[in-house]
């Protein structure tokens, strides 16, 4: 009941005139209950109160209406001289507030986004239905060929029956330009499967999936991308504690370095998975389908421990990381992770390849055999199913080879 009437108390009173002030105070109810700041609050119901004055003007007393006049508010609004404000978003946000409560019919059916928007969406549906692939595939799968349905549609081919050979090659030639070889490979994959699905439904009448080359990748062709010990500690070093956000972002590189962790492992981790008493960690459900249970180790315990009682704001939700501004919900991906972690290698002028978050599991598995760990064991603590996926994290001995190179290397063969 306490923490009801604080949040009544920081959420501003909706008393102006306007005709629909009570649709905008359950909004700003509602963003109160997510621990919106007063300021933010104050600032939601003046711009929601101004929106609805402007709308009155043209005598739209209809919510369903409000949509269509979002961009007219906004032109006006800069003819009145105000300052840059995220208005669109803001509005649009109000408006999903009101779909959700009911209080406005949900959007009509927009058209296509891009051409043969439905052909694409049904190969999708079919590599769920039938293929099982996981929802990040299917989403590269949606992006992949609305790429190149954009691409036909750029080079005046409006029917699907028209793709030729060059169409097929200018494209994945164009694409080249823009991924690195590992991602074209795959992007090839995705293109083919696309193709033969046409042919099989009759969509085209030749099957091209042949003419689509992938580059040639070679195993474990690419250089680990690990940190030194000292870059570590200078990584570590760059975090400012001192504020909630550095707490925050050290214990989760503290688990990354630690254990090896997939950044997906660090923003899933939830308060459960933590056993206090036993001092064990748990990662459920990692890639290769198993659990792992670590023992916690103190530096980490500690890092976790000082973020949840001095940082980590009460919340329904069960993640132990969440965001460090309102409306304080878990990352929604590993994206923003894997900026932090390259924000804090550049402010120490640590460079490597690709840097993210997979950087600081290289450098565990580095560190493991360094140690002398067995890769057998190296790839149960990094949770891999096959010995050949821990085998790519492990760094070519480049001063073995150095010093083979320097003499006849007889004494070290």
């Amino acid at each position: 009941m306490r923490r009801v009437m604080c949040q009544r108390a920081t959420m501003p009173d909706v008393c102006r005139p306007s005709w629909f002030k009570e649709r905008v105070a359950g909004y700003l109810s509602d963003l109160a209950a997510q621990h919106y700041k007063k300021t933010t609050l104050h600032t939601y119901e003046r711009s929601l109160l101004q929106f609805g004055d402007f709308v009155e003007r043209q005598n739209v007393h209809d919510v369903n209406l409000l949509a269509a006049w979002i961009s007219p508010f906004i032109a006006h609004i800069k003819s009145t001289g105000h300052g840059p404000y995220d208005w669109r978003s803001m509005l649009r946000r109000f408006l999903l507030h009101l779909q959700r409560e009911g209080l406005m019919a949900p959007p009509a059916v927009a058209s296509p986004a891009f051409p043969h928007q439905a052909i694409v969406d049904k190969y999708v549906s079919f590599q769920r239905d039938h293929r099982g692939v996981c929802v990040e595939y299917a989403k590269n799968t949606r992006q992949c060929c609305a790429a190149f349905v954009c691409y036909l549609a750029e080079r005046g081919v409006t029917h699907l029956r028209a793709i030729r050979p060059d169409l097929i090659q200018g494209f994945i030639t164009f694409e080249g330009t823009r991924y690195s070889r590992k991602t074209m490979s795959l992007r090839c994959y995705v293109l083919r499967g696309f193709l033969r699905y046409l042919y099989r439904q009759d969509i085209v009448s030749k099957d091209l999936a042949p003419l689509v080359t992938a580059p040639r990748l070679f195993r474990h062709e690419e250089c680990p991308r690990f940190l030194t010990p000292v870059e570590v500690k200078q990584v570590l070093g760059a975090i400012d504690r001192s504020r909630p956000q550095g707490k925050r972002d050290y214990a989760m590189l503290c688990l990354l370095l630690t254990y090896g962790l997939r950044g997906i492992e660090v923003i899933r981790l939830r308060l459960d998975d933590i056993d206090w008493q036993r001092e064990q960690l748990r990662i459920r459900a990692r890639k290769a389908g198993n659990n792992s249970v670590y023992p916690l180790a103190p530096s980490v315990g500690n890092a976790v421990l000082a973020y949840l009682q001095e940082v980590r704001p009460s919340s329904r939700h069960r993640e132990v990381f969440l965001s460090t501004k309102p409306p304080f919900t878990p990352l929604a991906d590993t994206s923003a992770l894997g900026c932090l972690m390259r924000k804090y290698m550049a402010q120490v002028g640590v460079r490597v390849d690709r840097p993210g978050t997979h950087t600081f599991r290289y450098s565990c598995a580095q560190r493991l055999l360094d140690a002398g760990v067995p890769l057998k064991s190296i790839g149960d603590y990094l949770g891999h199913r096959s010995l050949d996926s821990t085998q790519r994290y492990t760094k070519i001995d480049v001063e073995h080879l150095r010093a083979v190179a320097a003499g006849d290397g007889e004494d070290l063969l």
